[in-house]
């Protein structure tokens, strides 16, 4: 279950990329990484993803419904494979099943990545996660 989870750190990095391809998963994950730390500082912390969050929840209610999702994902225009992915992606982020990915969702994502419990995910941590579950999700 928890891979499930895991695929919950794929949002930011995904939903922000322009043309993304899930290969090769590791300069797609440093992309993303790029595009999330906002500040530059070499680490994403709690503030830059619920930045990307509030970016997402288009209608500002604490929650991101597979609408405002697909809405994002369509607007960066990606490739159909890629939509495709991020599309059945939503279904892992949405644990209870609810339709809808909250910040308790987020919490869960942060706490699995963050492999040194530091309340940071410095650029490795980010990339080795997020290139994992895009290698996971592209063979699933």
């Amino acid at each position: 279950m928890s891979i499930l989870y895991a695929l919950l750190v794929c949002l930011p990095a995904l939903t922000l990329a322009q043309q993304f391809h899930i290969y090769p998963y590791d300069q797609n994950a440093a992309t993303g990484f790029s595009h999330a730390d906002f500040n530059h500082d070499g680490v994403f912390d709690r503030s830059e993803l619920d930045h990307i969050f509030r970016d997402i929840d288009a209608n500002r209610d604490g929650s991101v419904s597979f609408r405002e999702y697909s809405d994002s994902v369509n607007y960066h225009g990606h490739d159909a494979h890629t939509t495709h992915v991020l599309h059945a992606m939503f279904d892992a982020y949405d644990v209870n099943n609810d339709d809808v990915v909250n910040h308790h969702d987020f919490d869960l994502f942060f706490s699995l990545a963050d492999n040194n419990g530091d309340n940071l995910l410095e650029r490795n941590e980010f990339i080795h996660y997020v290139a994992t579950i895009f290698e996971i999700a592209d063979n699933a």
